[in-house]
């Protein structure tokens, strides 16, 4: 599989690479509780550099298959890993659909790097891989990526109710969804 880099403004997505699994590594443990108030319990050790070593090589060959995209998010003064994007549950036939998701550092959380990451990766979506719709979940209190999501064009569908278990509690998401032709 070859590399891919898509460079934004004061950001830019790449292929992760085994040299990125200690970064990836503490990256997670560093956001443990902050990711942890919106994402399903991680299996112990799941931040470990090894575990991570093996996500690494499982996200390149989704990649390779085009199943899911996932790149790392970059800071680019100082090419420091500060967040993961994917597009996930690649559909293709008569679909030409995936998801989206995002985990970006609590220190550069509010600073317009979701919304720029969420921008390159969809501009990769429609125009690279020619997909004709992208959706994605947020569960309600979760403001700052419904924030994201709208500045970037997604328009809401409707509420998934108590859709998936997070810290013990069933959490019901927003659903929305952008299509190739509303994308500017």
């Amino acid at each position: 599989m070859d590399d891919m880099l898509l460079v934004g403004g004061s950001i830019y997505l790449r292929t992760l690479e085994e040299g990125d699994a200690a970064a990836l590594a503490g990256l997670i443990k560093s956001n443990k509780t902050f990711w942890g108030e919106t994402e399903p319990d991680w299996e112990t050790g799941f931040s470990r550099v090894t575990n991570q070593l093996q996500n690494i090589q499982y996200f390149r060959d989704g990649f390779s298959r085009d199943e899911f995209y996932t790149f790392g998010i970059f800071e680019r003064r100082s090419n420091s890993l500060i967040g993961v994007i994917n597009l996930y549950d690649v559909k293709r036939g008569p679909f030409q659909s995936a998801s989206a998701g995002i985990a970006i550092d609590k220190n550069n959380n509010s600073k317009g790097v979701g919304t720029d990451s969420l921008k390159l990766l969809l501009s990769f979506a429609f125009n690279s891989i020619n997909l004709n719709r992208v959706s994605a979940e947020v569960m309600p209190r979760n403001a700052a990526s419904v924030r994201v999501l709208e500045k970037a064009g997604f328009q809401s569908e409707g509420l998934k109710r108590e859709n998936i278990l997070v810290n013990g509690r069933w959490e019901s998401h927003l659903q929305y969804a952008l299509l190739k032709k509303e994308w500017a």
